[in-house]
């Protein structure tokens, strides 16, 4: 499902080098949480993936709680924790990034 949040970043970015499925070498990867205040204040949190040389370019100048709007594809990521209990969280692969003017990043 495609979507478009926009919200304010949860820290700044982290980049891995993760390597190819297939053998021949690495490529980058960032990733950052975003929330999201939805109705009566609460607030929904999003994972959010950069791949791509220029995605992981523009996610290197994010900060905690700087204002970003962005486009990608929502999945959900699932899996254990220690007590066996199933867990989940909404994971965003961005597509296109909209970054504040250098006037207003935080």
């Amino acid at each position: 499902m495609f979507v478009t949040l926009s919200g304010r970043t949860g820290r700044a970015t982290s980049t891995a080098d993760v390597p190819r499925k297939d053998g021949t070498g690495y490529f980058q990867i960032s990733d950052t949480t975003l929330a999201v205040k939805v109705i009566d204040d609460a607030t929904d949190w999003y994972q959010l993936k950069f791949v791509g040389d220029a995605l992981v370019k523009a996610a290197s100048f994010l900060t905690k709680g700087c204002l970003i709007s962005v486009t990608g594809d929502l999945t959900f990521e699932s899996w254990h924790n220690e007590d066996g209990e199933l867990r989940s969280k909404p994971v965003v692969t961005i597509s296109e990034i909209q970054l504040p003017p250098k006037s207003q990043a935080i």
